[in-house]
């Protein structure tokens, strides 16, 4: 399997994670869990969707700007040190 298939495929799984805490999330309100656990679930969510944004980015650099062309180490260690500061 391809990289770029394989990181698509990842994407779609991560997106399935954030579906299933959105529908955890609709029920925590929809029992009137405590605000406590719904702030907590919600932050959750949001940190989901910040690394989802993330890889997204990544996967823009990787495949559109360099069109597939090879990364060097150091540049691919650069990358990921700037994508962890956006996620912050």
């Amino acid at each position: 399997m391809d990289t770029r298939h394989q990181d698509h495929k990842e994407t779609l799984n991560h997106i399935n994670r954030i579906q299933g805490q959105m529908e955890t999330l609709k029920k925590y309100v929809e029992e009137n869990r405590s605000c406590e656990e719904i702030s907590s679930l919600a932050t959750s969510i949001a940190k989901s969707f910040d690394t989802l944004r993330a890889r997204t980015l990544r996967g823009f650099i990787k495949y559109d700007l360099m069109e597939g062309k090879a990364i060097p180490e150091k540049r691919l260690e650069q990358l990921e040190k700037l994508l962890n500061l956006h996620k912050k």
